[in-house]
């Protein structure tokens, strides 16, 4: 068995599931919409260990790309049409009305490497996001969790059209002379696809980590801010397991040469989501499309609001009542015999007393020292 398990480490060192991306979502209870958050990372270092004409233009380089979009942004209604298209290809009921942007693209030259970090975040308005919902009790549509785009997403930016989803298109704006340089080079992976969170749909739900939160239904939350008429499920993922998966980093590299031999490398890290639903939740599948199935109160019966059952929470208090009469009697009966014994221990007259050392280093006390003498002597103190 052992060996199984080391068998699949290995392999799952070869084959990643995640990409980079970070999804946070709240899911509230009667609301026609949702605005989860999609953040894209992603790293892209240029090596030149061994100087050069690139070198010379990287280092010591600090530049950032940076702006925001929304619906009235030129080029969102093609990004919004794109993420619906997918959504039905996944497939999922879901369907997204506006969206949000803000990238972001920062360059660091070092001495032998330059450093390009891209965080694209996107926050998209969803609805039709509840399948079904029956008094107190709702399925909620999860597939949405996995938007991926592969086609160029153009938009009209303060850096003139540029594509959000190719790597490149920062490049070009922070790196035109090194860009020019190697633009015969056919580096691809400066071009692959940022916006892509399907890593986080090909881990089933029940995979996922599940807790249930009670805080803000419990009494004198109210004075720590903490107040909702509902207990909260959270479900994560990204732990690392057999299971699951290693925490592996996501990692392409390609060489190219100019007048030295240079190197870039790219590293996306694990993926990781974390989704609050209000109310109680489990997963399940519903058409093939898997689903979140909620209630705002616990079908459990005899679970009172701290979610714990009422028939274990008296049992235990009994055996607390019990075990504090049995705690009592031994000690009362302890008492009782020590009384009618009187004083126990060692008979003083078998101490002798003696002063404590007057050397150097040493202190005399109030408290006066002893040491036990055979009985047989007897010598008073």
């Amino acid at each position: 068995m052992k060996y199984v398990i080391l068998i699949l480490l290995i392999l799952s060192g070869f084959m990643p599931y995640a990409q980079a991306v970070q999804l946070d979502a709240e899911i509230p209870t009667g609301q026609d919409t949702i605005n989860p958050s999609f953040q894209f990372l992603r790293v892209v270092y240029i090596e030149y260990p061994n100087g050069g004409e690139i070198a010379k233009l990287l280092q010591g380089k600090t530049q950032a790309v940076s702006f925001s979009a929304d619906s009235k942004t030129i080029g969102m209604d093609n990004m919004i049409n794109q993420i619906n298209q997918n959504l039905r290809s996944i497939p999922s009921d879901a369907f997204v009305t506006d969206a949000k942007i803000n990238y972001q693209a920062i360059l660091s030259g070092n001495e032998n490497s330059a450093v390009i970090e891209y965080k694209i975040e996107l926050n998209p308005t969803i609805t039709n996001h509840v399948i079904q919902r029956q008094s107190e009790k709702s399925t909620v549509d999860a597939n949405w969790r996995g938007i991926k785009l592969d086609q160029p997403i153009v938009i009209d930016t303060e850096y003139g059209s540029f594509d959000i989803n190719n790597p490149k298109s920062a490049l070009d704006v922070l790196l035109p002379d090194v860009m020019a340089k190697i633009k015969d080079k056919n580096i691809k992976i400066l071009e692959l696809p940022i916006l892509d969170a399907s890593g986080i749909l090909n881990l089933p739900l029940y995979k996922w980590q599940s807790l249930f939160d009670n805080t803000a239904i419990i009494p004198g939350s109210v004075e720590y801010k903490f107040s909702g008429k509902y207990v909260i499920t959270h479900y994560t993922m990204g732990e690392c397991s057999v299971e699951v998966g290693a925490c592996n980093d996501r990692k392409w590299s390609q060489d190219f040469e100019t007048d030295k031999k240079y190197s870039i490398k790219i590293v996306e890290s694990q993926d990781d989501a974390s989704i609050a639903i209000e109310g109680y939740a489990d997963s399940s599948t519903f058409g093939g499309i898997e689903v979140f199935e909620t209630s705002l109160k616990n079908t459990v019966n005899d679970v009172p609001e701290t979610g714990f059952p009422g028939g274990v929470m008296y049992g235990m208090a009994g055996m607390a009542v019990i075990g504090g009469i049995v705690m009592f009697v031994v000690s009362n009966r302890k008492l009782k015999q020590d009384k009618n014994q009187g004083q126990t221990g060692i008979d003083p007259a078998h101490l002798r007393s003696y002063e404590t050392s007057d050397s150097a280093g040493g202190y005399k006390t109030n408290r006066g020292e002893s040491y036990l003498v055979p009985s047989e002597s007897k010598m008073p103190i």
